[in-house]
Parts: structure tokens; sequence; C-alpha cells
């Protein structure tokens, strides 16, 4: 019986293969990373979901008034150039135990094990909504307004209608054992009976974004300038239920 003769690949075989995987994977690149954007928008939001989840539950447990709080803006130091640890991706968040100040919450101390978790780069949270009703028989807040979407400013606009935290503290840069004020930031505050210390319901929006400057980015958007790539959390004012909205069945 004659044996088979073994035939290897030339080097110009070789080449065009390579060639030709190089060409796929580049056509696959852009759809590969639309992909993972929205990963990280559905990470973003489950996140926020578990954090909002956490303080309810340590308010309950506590006793007491408890905050997720947001960061909403960039805090210089007075005297030096060091940046606070500080996750200012619009997403990140830290609980924190809060008491009545007037109109506004002020900052007691961090909960006891509670560290900064901050969000992946591409998703952020965007807008904070104040729906006009709680029964959630009308459409408001189902999609995110060109009005107040298109070129939103986080930094002032579109996080307004967080609760206020006054005197909240971090770390001096230069003196850990320090804890500095560094003014106020948002939040979003649960009493100790579970509900949303709020006159109504709110709802947090998620969206694919990068920051540029002073605004944000859609990398993926309509016509109108707003976000396709986004997910929205309500919470209920009474209960503190924290769901998807629209609701989920």
């Amino acid at each position: 019986m004659n044996g088979r003769k073994r035939q290897n690949f030339t080097l110009i075989e070789l080449m065009a293969v390579m060639l030709l995987m190089g060409v796929l994977m580049l056509m696959m690149l852009p759809a590969f990373n639309r992909m993972i954007r929205g990963n990280k928008v559905d990470q973003v939001t489950s996140n926020l979901k578990l954090g909002l989840e956490q303080a309810q539950a340590r308010a309950v447990s506590s006793r007491r008034a408890v905050a997720l709080v947001l960061p909403t803006k960039q805090s210089n130091w007075t005297g030096t150039t060091k940046q606070p640890v500080y996750p200012f991706c619009y997403g990140g968040y830290r609980l924190a135990y809060v008491e009545a100040d007037g109109s506004d919450w002020k900052f007691i101390r961090w909960v006891p094990d509670s560290e900064w978790k901050n969000a992946p780069d591409g998703a952020m949270l965007v807008e904070v909504m104040i729906p006009a009703d709680s029964d959630y028989t009308t459409t408001e807040g189902n999609s995110l307004g060109a009005s107040s979407v298109k070129d939103l400013n986080p930094l002032s606009d579109g996080l307004s209608n967080l609760m206020t935290v006054k005197n909240v503290k971090l770390p001096d840069p230069d003196d850990n054992n320090k804890l500095t004020d560094i003014g106020s930031v948002g939040g979003v505050v649960f009493s100790p009976y579970g509900g949303l210390k709020s006159d109504n319901d709110m709802r947090l929006a998620v969206a694919e974004a990068v920051p540029s400057g002073s605004s944000v980015v859609y990398p993926t958007k309509d016509s109108n300038g707003k976000p396709i790539n986004w997910l929205m959390l309500s919470i209920n004012k009474f209960t503190g239920r924290i769901s998807y909205y629209p609701a989920e069945d």
C-alpha cells in the first residue's frame, strides 16, 4: 500500500489566510465594540439598581436615613493641586448616613464597609427625572426627550433633580487620616421605613455616553440627537421599590 504524500502549506498560502482573517476581524470590530458598549449600559444600570437596593435595606435595618451618594461635580481641593479619589463617572456611588437639614440632607458618615463603586467607561448616568404622576398611566419618562438630553450637561442640568447631600467628607490627599469637606453632591435618600424621601417618584436614565469637556457625547444617537442605547430605573416614593421603567411584567 502506497503511503499518502504529505503536502505542507506554502508561505503564500499562509499569508493569504492571515490577510483574510485580518480583514474579517476589521469588519467585525465595529459590531463587537457596539456590543461591548451596550453591555456597559446594562452593567451600569444593574449596578445602580443594586446600590439603591442596598441603600434601602441599610436604611430599614439601621432605622436611619441612608443616601446613595452620586458624584455630580468635580471638586477642587483648597491649597493643593491634588485631586481626591472620587469616581467622576456619573454612575459611581457610595452609601452614607445622612440627616435632614431643611430641604436638603447633611452628611454624617459613610456606611461601614461601604466603598466607592465605579462605573465602566462608555456608559453614564445622564439624567434624573421627576415624573408629574406616579401611577404609570402615561408615557412620560418612557423616552429621553430631545430638549433635555441633546447636548446635555450633567454637571448642572441632567442630574439637578437629585437630592442635595451637604458637607460630604473625603480623605485628604495629603493625609488619609484627615477628612476634608468637599461641599454638596447629589444623592438618593431612603427613609428608615424604606420609602423614598421625595414628594414624587424618581427615574434614573443611563445611556451610552462619554464625557466631552463640560458636556457628554452620545456615540449612537438618532436624528434628533437623542441616545439610542439607554435604560431607565424607577423608584417608587412610597415603597422604595426599584424597577426598570416601564415596569417589568
